[in-house]
């Protein structure tokens, strides 16, 4: 194999890798840096358009990247399945069952991202704005965005967890 055809390989799963780097990496900096830091600005207004703008541009780059990764993933799948000695589609092998277990789990993030992205995070910015921060409602969606954030990081780490067991052939390409 030559260089050129190497490289031709490795392209789309190094650039799914970047897009899930890109997707996971966020998660932890809002979760254990952005959150935090906003909590320490008194001025509610100036708290406001921070995470405005914040939330905006994360939407973008976390959206963007899930097209990043779908795309890739699907071309991944072509490629391991040129290579593969066997149908991936196959029940009798481990491969089958952990690529359904990573897009069910990766099915279940997408879910979660988007109640969290289209439902409780406009539902908690429509009430920063109307500065009822202190409203009982506030506490429920401020907890249920906790949840919906903690179960989207774990799911994240979880289908990367699954991935990398799946890429080990010596183990994912055996008969169950």
């Amino acid at each position: 194999m030559s260089f050129a055809d190497a490289l031709s390989d490795a392209i789309t799963p190094w650039i799914h890798i970047v897009a899930v780097s890109v997707w996971l990496g966020p998660q932890f900096f809002m979760f254990l840096v952005t959150v935090p830091a906003l909590r320490a600005v008194d001025d509610a207004e100036a708290r406001l358009r921070i995470l405005r703008v914040i939330n905006r541009r994360f939407g973008w780059l976390a959206w963007g990247a899930m097209i990043v990764i779908v795309l890739t993933g699907i071309s991944n799948i072509f490629q391991v399945g040129a290579d593969a000695p066997f149908d991936l589609w196959s029940t009798d092998f481990k491969f089958f069952h952990l690529f359904s277990l990573k897009m069910t789990l990766l099915a279940v993030v997408v879910l979660l991202t988007a109640v969290h992205t289209f439902v409780v995070g406009p539902q908690q910015m429509r009430l920063h704005e109307e500065m009822r921060g202190d409203a009982p409602e506030m506490a429920r969606l401020r907890r249920a965005s906790m949840i919906l954030s903690i179960l989207s990081l774990t799911g994240s780490m979880t289908v990367v967890l699954v991935a990398m067991i799946l890429g080990d052939h010596d183990y994912s390409w055996q008969p169950t």
